[in-house]
């Protein structure tokens, strides 16, 4: 009985380690969400970049055709 305890231990210790610092782990899981919002945080501004040379276009377009 008590090597089975002392086994369940193990293994509770060894599932919590491959848990949080293991390959897709917690920790893993954190810095590709902190990944996730800069790369969001990027687009958005490509995005308001992108708007604001669309908008620059048609307006030259608009200035050619007058």
């Amino acid at each position: 009985m008590k090597m089975l305890k002392i086994f369940l231990l193990f293994l509770l210790f060894w599932l919590q380690c491959s848990l949080w610092i293991g390959k897709n782990g917690i920790l893993d899981y954190i810095k590709i969400y902190k990944k996730i919002i800069v790369q969001k945080k990027k687009n958005e501004d490509f995005q308001i970049r992108n708007n604001q040379l669309i908008l620059e276009i048609e307006r030259l377009n608009n200035a050619i055709k007058n």
